[in-house]
């Protein structure tokens, strides 16, 4: 939860700054940040995911889905649907013109195809968010990522007409009006292994 206050334009910059400040292969810069801040745009991403929603519904019960599944559908739109009203809210995508090491061995025949573009750039949008994310936990603003919202909305690009960019993800910014308990970490030695 937000409060509904707005953030200082200079803190959602210095945000911005550190999140560009991330490595890229080939220091391609490919990451792209959407402030959505109109109404209208707002709007029309809402309304395709209350659409995207009852699709999966219908679909779920013509298939004959199960109970857990339809409310796994339902938990993830409860889950994002806090976006449409956060203070900031920010698309985070990608140019779709970026070509990296991988992608010109490709490009010259020395591959059959770029294997690598897709997880450098899902990598340079982490190490971006990262960066973000740090800035807004020092300024004492909550940040929250989400990417469900892209399950149920088909085709956000065209909805926000961004033809140059994919969207990876959304982020939510604004100062908290809760202080939920930390979620819980596997023990190290669960995620580490020495060889």
């Amino acid at each position: 939860k937000y409060k509904s206050d707005p953030l200082p334009q200079a803190w959602i910059d210095a945000m911005l700054h550190c999140a560009h400040l991330a490595p890229s292969p080939s220091n391609s810069q490919p990451v792209r940040y959407v402030h959505i801040d109109t109404p209208d745009y707002r709007n029309k991403l809402r309304q395709a995911f209350i659409d995207g929603h009852a699709r999966f519904i219908v679909e779920h019960k013509a298939a004959g889905g199960s109970a857990r599944l339809r409310n796994w559908i339902n938990a993830y739109k409860r889950y994002a649907e806090f976006m449409y009203d956060a203070p900031v809210l920010l698309a985070v995508g990608v140019t779709t013109q970026t070509l990296g090491f991988a992608g010109r061995l490709a490009e010259a025949g020395l591959l059959e195809r770029d294997m690598r573009q897709s997880t450098d750039l899902d990598i340079t949008v982490g190490l971006a968010l990262s960066g973000l994310m740090l800035k807004a936990q020092a300024l004492g603003v909550g940040s929250c990522i989400l990417t469900a919202p892209l399950v149920f909305i088909e085709t956000p690009e065209r909805l926000l007409e961004l033809e140059e960019i994919q969207i990876k993800c959304f982020v939510t910014l604004g100062l908290a009006d809760e202080a939920p308990s930390p979620t819980s970490r596997k023990p190290l030695e669960d995620v580490v292994r020495v060889i």
